[in-house]
């Protein structure tokens, strides 16, 4: 009986790790695959002259005994002696995080900003529009801090024990492996490339750094026996942390230092061990740590925009330590949003848990469990001058960063996925991408390389792929959208057409098929002295300038956005949430590009759609809106 045949006869184990041995490992496309796929996506951007100057390059390039037919080999050679996966074994994780030395804020990090709490007290949110007075915290911010930390280790719980369902789709059996990446994990700096510090799964710590008025907590999460403190034992503790850091003599706020450049924040880093024995200690409370929670003195208001800027940055990068794999921030008011150092896992997994830690709100008056016999512990750096120049710098630094990030959020509450696939007839996530380049295009009146983040979770260790967006379908699809000529069917049927190439697309990548990936790894097994006209034609690196770089995370029902930062400074990072009935993109881009406009765009996407739902209902007949979210 074949893989697929047991699958679909119900054989899929339900432990949450049973299935890692039934997964395939992540294949490599043939040249001719992969070529042809890149050919493809070249054709909406350049001129016929220019496609066929680049077709002899790919001809050559992959030719019987050619440079391809040796790069391909050495590919198939790294493939054999990796335990797991080619591409993430090898090079992933340093190519596409840990050597790239940026700060993490706003460049790399995302933020999951939840939904108000159902048991808010309305004050918090309708007096003074939501604002609270600064250098102040608040009982219910507490209480919901506390209620988050027991959630959290709750779902730690289901993943230790094997009690969380695998995830599937399409009745295979997803890799779990990233679940066992986010408690626990911390990136550290260093000279030229990063790393991770992690335990082996599942993660020993049992406690949770809290981080007020930049200064750091140790708040233990179980009793002596490993039985987990109640929620109401957790309020305890937080009153007892904001109780000290309120009279506390305040040590300078270290934390900015995750902030920095990599490179800036290494040295840094190998300053402060040399300082003092006790930066050692510190510095493993804090890395070892299973997750981070902020609790900020103030409050951002009811303006969505203005509160994810807060959770994607903080003020001026105070208060947070970006290189932990979970952190979480909460405002006065109780408002909160997950951030995430992305390299270990992907912002999807990371969803999944605090969509689940969301769906069970605060309870107002916690139990205690009378188990509590230890109180949360301050843990202090020693800082000398060096380290306060450091800070100094690090501040100047990631300054311009922040005031230059234009972020801004949209919640469309029109229609949502029931409306896409009952009367547009589309993918859902195929029909956002058509929003985003008709959006594009109204903006800018052109089309751009687009990447979309691709899952590749059904093969072992697999991550993603990028799924190019753009298409000859694409173009022609907005072009056709912003034509008075073309009638609403017409319209609808480069909708349709459009949308059908972007799903065939991203299903090659979920197959392991994406050129992208593939190419990386052909590049990357170059040798000194060796090229090929194939990577230095500048369209090569010309076609992955991502000036929208977009993703999608589900439903997120109980989460009120997401996002993260553009990857080139006259481009747009996209993410987006699609609910039955309810629409959320978070989008940024650079104040200081004359390019981009993250509030033009926003309205557009608005615009478009409108437009893409009158043309659907002129075709298919008015929808009526269903209640369900």
């Amino acid at each position: 009986m074949s893989k697929k045949e047991e699958l679909e006869k119900g054989k899929i184990e339900f432990k949450t790790f049973s299935n890692q041995h039934r997964l395939p490992r992540l294949p490599i496309p043939s040249l001719e695959e992969s070529t042809t796929r890149y050919l493809n996506s070249l054709r909406p951007l350049l001129s016929s002259e220019e496609l066929a100057r680049i077709k002899q390059h790919v001809k050559d390039f992959i030719r019987p005994g050619g440079i391809g037919q040796i790069l391909q080999q050495r590919l198939i050679d790294v493939d054999r002696i990796s335990p797991y996966n080619w591409l993430d074994d090898a090079w992933w994780m340093k190519k596409a995080y840990h050597e790239w030395r940026v700060p993490l804020v706003v460049n790399s990090n995302w933020y999951i900003a939840f939904i108000d709490d159902p048991n808010t007290p309305k004050e918090y949110l309708t007096h003074n529009n939501g604002v609270r007075p600064k250098g102040q915290f608040s009982e219910w911010q507490i209480k919901r801090a506390a209620h988050i930390i027991g959630r959290m280790l709750d779902f730690k719980e289901l993943i230790d024990t094997e009690k969380l369902p695998p995830d599937v789709t399409r009745s295979y059996p997803l890799c779990m492996y990233q679940y066992t990446r986010c408690y626990g994990v911390t990136r550290i700096p260093k000279p030229g490339c990063d790393e991770l510090v992690y335990t082996p799964h599942p993660a020993p710590a049992k406690y949770i750094l809290i981080i007020a008025k930049n200064q750091f907590y140790v708040l233990d999460g179980y009793d002596k026996d490993g039985q987990r403190y109640s929620d109401g034992d957790f309020e305890i503790q937080l009153r007892q942390i904001v109780d000290d850091v309120l009279k506390a003599k305040h040590d300078p706020p270290v934390g900015v230092l995750t902030a920095d450049d990599r490179d800036f924040w290494a040295v840094a880093r190998e300053n402060l061990l040399k300082v003092s024995p006790q930066n050692r200690e510190t510095l493993t409370f804090i890395e070892n740590a299973l997750f981070a929670i902020s609790l900020d003195d103030y409050s951002t208001g009811v303006d969505l925009d203005k509160f994810i800027r807060n959770m994607l940055h903080g003020m001026n990068a105070h208060n947070r330590w970006f290189d932990k794999a979970l952190s979480i921030s909460i405002e006065s008011s109780g408002r909160g949003a997950l951030n995430g150092e992305h390299s270990p896992c992907d912002a999807l997994i990371p969803s999944i848990i605090v969509d689940w830690v969301m769906s069970e709100p605060t309870t107002l008056n916690a139990p205690t469990s009378g188990r509590l016999t230890t109180a949360p512990r301050r843990i202090r750096f020693v800082t000398d001058e060096q380290t306060l120049k450091d800070i100094a710098e690090a501040e100047k630094r990631i300054g311009p960063i922040i005031a230059d990030s234009d972020a801004v959020i949209l919640q469309f509450s029109e229609y949502g996925t029931h409306f896409i696939k009952k009367i547009a007839k589309c993918s859902p996530d195929a029909y956002m991408q058509m929003v985003i380049q008709l959006a594009y295009f109204k903006t800018h009146k052109k089309v751009v390389p687009t990447y979309e983040t691709g899952s590749t979770r059904q093969f072992l260790h697999g991550r993603t792929g990028t799924i190019r967006t753009l298409s000859v379908e694409s173009k022609s699809f907005v072009e056709g959208m912003e034509s008075e000529s073309l009638t609403a069917q017409e319209k609808y049927n480069l909708l349709q057409a459009a949308t059908k190439a972007h799903s065939d697309y991203t299903r090659d990548v979920s197959d392991g098929k994406g050129c992208d990936r593939h190419l990386l790894g052909l590049r990357l097994l170059l040798r000194e002295g060796e090229s090929h006209p194939f990577f230095t034609e500048p369209i090569f690196a010309k076609s992955q300038e991502w000036l929208l770089s977009t993703s999608g995370l589900g439903a997120g029902n109980r989460l009120s956005g997401s996002g993260f930062g553009c990857v080139f400074p006259n481009g747009y990072g996209i993410n987006y949430l699609t609910g039955n009935n309810l629409l959320k993109f978070g989008i940024e881009s650079k104040y200081s590009s004359t390019e981009t406009d993250s509030n033009a765009l926003r309205q557009n996407i608005v615009n478009a759609l409108k437009e893409m739902r009158d043309i659907c209902e002129h075709v298919n007949g008015i929808y009526e809106k269903e209640s369900r979210l």
